[in-house]
């Protein structure tokens, strides 16, 4: 083949000689010049300068300009030349390359594919040894991002986001190759090919699913043999592409090593999210005839338990079932073969003995496996909700009775009417509603837990919890607002509303409360009709109560509130009122039932919110100014 290119060359250079084609010095008479262009259209104009410096110093710097540019007869010529035919001489990389997806591109994907010029330059061509050549090694990223960096490209072959450029540049390819590039690791080339170049869909393709192990093995041949060996591979050659090869688990581009905290190779990520995409899909493994539930019942026993707690220790599948080289369980070469049982387990275990091999590490159907285990599970069960829920009964009891021992000294104790009935019975629609919009509101958040699945049981499908939310959140709306009417048109509402304007004395009880209870002072602040911890209980209870409907509406009635609103503002109504419920929740929790419940001076229970009235020690303990005041109003003696 070499001979006939130069033959070729030979014959070119005798037809120059005895027709008198013009030589490099008289083209560059004129391609000398810097300012020498050539109009595409009537908006683009091209350079015809060429460096004569830089050409000579090419791979093709012994060659006469028509050489390559064979139809050029005279030095002056106007009419535009014919493409360049590298094939003259490269008859072998233009026939490898006539078959690939470059040459090919336009027809099959409707881009226009690379040519040579593309890949390799023009007239300062350089050897690919040669660190300024656009095919060295540390190169080839550049030259191939060129295209396949373009977001037209990127999308045209179904992939998202930055591409195969930017993810191979942070790989650990990439990374080396930038970093000890004497190593040689693989670059775009190495992978897919220089000129015979296809689609990963054509048998061709050194990326063909069946051609994969075979193209990392070039560099990875003992990983390679070893999983060829595998019953993964295997199911590949019967054409259940389901199966993974090299890049399933370690990705294309985007490779990194097992040693990084967040490689999904890591072995603390490995069984919980890389095996775990087959082997926990219950449509991939009934197509096999396999169990889904292999993950869960490994996360269930100690291994998986400590493996997701971060152990650098625990087992988990490749310690058993190795990396590479799985096999069926049925195999006698298997890692998990009953025979070879005991080796597997000794890996990290001494003195291992038969009984020590079979202890199941996937636990399932318990009652047929182990009936002894299974037993215990069933009088543990009921056991744990006989005894507990025989204490819990104990408890209410005694908890009740001394509830009604309060109750029955208050009713002796001279009282007050602190609430009004109203405001009572207004104050219990409350509790309840929100009680039920909690409860059915982060059940649709939280659906997977045990407590929503208890509920499920019991009949709360998603129609129920949905329609019970909505009538709970009409119920408080409808309370809210004729609280509000309440506080602005009714006289003892005007008068507590009044009582709830923050003022700066709020801020010095604040302090002074503080300091009273680290034992800085003696002194306790004297409130008045309402403390500064329900002054910010009530305005926050407006606040979200405002916030919620406002959010709820919208997430109601999606379809008229897209017509008011723009579209983002969905996703922030569903932020804020998630959010503010979480808020609103822990606030009750942490703060409200505090002081109606659990503060040392009311538990077990604060009464007045069930009797609306309050006893005279608790209303001159806590609320001086205001017991002052009913005091003097009376016209009796303090």
């Amino acid at each position: 083949m070499k001979q006939l290119r130069y033959y070729h060359l030979t014959l070119l250079l005798i037809v120059g000689f005895i027709f008198g084609q013009p030589t490099m010095d008289e083209c560059m008479m004129c391609h000398s010049d810097e300012e020498l262009t050539q109009s595409i259209d009537d908006s683009t104009e091209r350079s015809l300068f060429i460096d004569q410096n830089k050409f000579v110093n090419s791979i093709h710097g012994e060659f006469e300009c028509i050489d390559c540019h064979s139809d050029i007869t005279e030095a002056e010529h106007d009419t535009p030349l014919e493409k360049v035919q590298c094939a003259v001489c490269h008859e072998d990389a233009q026939e490898a390359y006539s078959g690939s997806i470059h040459a090919n591109g336009k027809n099959s994907l409707g881009l226009r594919g690379a040519s040579c010029v593309d890949c390799h330059g023009k007239h300062y061509i350089k050897s690919s040894e040669d660190s300024t050549s656009l095919s060295y090694k540390l190169n080839i990223e550049s030259t191939c991002g060129t295209c396949h960096s373009k977001p037209e490209v990127i999308a045209l072959f179904g992939v998202r986001g930055t591409g195969p450029v930017s993810a191979y540049h942070n790989s650990i390819h990439g990374r080396l190759l930038r970093k000890s590039p004497e190593k040689n690791p693989p670059t775009c080339i190495d992978c897919h090919n220089y000129h015979e170049i296809y689609l990963m869909t054509d048998p061709r393709s050194t990326f063909n699913k069946l051609n994969r192990p075979k193209t990392c093995g070039k560099c990875h041949g003992e990983v390679a043999e070893k999983y060829l060996q595998s019953i993964h591979w295997h199911a590949v050659e019967y054409g259940h592409f389901e199966a993974p090869v090299c890049n399933d688990c370690h990705s294309e581009h985007s490779i990194t090593s097992p040693e990084e905290h967040d490689a999904i190779t890591n072995r603390l990520n490995l069984s919980s999210q890389l095996c775990a995409n087959c082997h926990a899909s219950k449509v991939m493994m009934q197509r096999f005839g396999l169990d889904a539930n292999r993950l869960s019942s490994y996360l269930r026993t100690y291994h998986g338990l400590a493996m997701l707690k971060g152990s650098p220790d625990a087992a988990n599948c490749t310690s058993c079932h190795e990396v590479h080289a799985i096999r069926s369980s049925s195999d006698p070469k298997s890692s998990v073969y009953s025979d070879n049982l005991m080796a597997t387990c000794g890996k990290c275990h001494e003195d291992v003995t038969v009984d020590f091999a079979h202890i199941e590490v996937h636990p399932v159907d318990e009652k047929t496996r182990n009936p002894i285990a299974y037993t215990m599970r069933y009088i543990y069960f009921w056991l744990i909700i006989i005894l507990i829920a025989g204490m819990t009964l104990h408890n209410i009891i005694i908890l009740f009775y001394y509830i009604r021992e309060k109750m029955l000294k208050e009713g002796s104790d001279r009282t007050f009417q602190r609430f009004r009935p109203f405001e009572v019975y207004q104050h219990a629609l409350l509790f309840f509603s929100f009680a039920t919009l909690a409860v059915t509101g982060f059940a649709l958040k939280f659906p997977d837990s045990f407590w929503v699945q208890w509920l499920v049981n019991l009949g709360m499908t998603e129609t129920v919890r949905a329609n019970t939310h909505r009538i709970a959140a009409v119920v408080m709306i409808v309370i809210s607002v004729i609280q509000f009417c309440y506080l602005l048109l009714s006289r003892h509402g005007r008068r507590d509303t009044q009582a709830l304007i923050p003022h700066v004395d709020d801020l010095k009880h604040f302090w002074m409360n503080v300091k009273y209870h680290l034992r800085l002072t003696r002194t306790k602040p004297e409130y008045g009709r309402f403390d500064y911890t329900e002054k910010a209980e009530y305005l926050a209870l407006i606040w979200g109560t405002a916030v919620m409907t406002i959010t709820g509406l919208v997430l109601w009635f999606p379809e008229i509130s897209m017509k008011l609103f723009p579209w983002w503002s969905f996703e922030v109504a569903e932020i804020i009122h998630y959010y503010e419920a979480i808020l609103a929740t822990l606030a009750i929790l942490v703060w409200h039932w505090f002081f109606v419940i659990f503060h040392p001076e009311v538990y077990p229970l604060k009464l007045v919110w069930m009797r609306g009235k309050i006893d005279e020690d608790d209303l001159r303990h806590h609320h001086r100014k205001e017991y002052d005041e009913i005091i003097k109003a009376s016209g009796k003696e303090k």
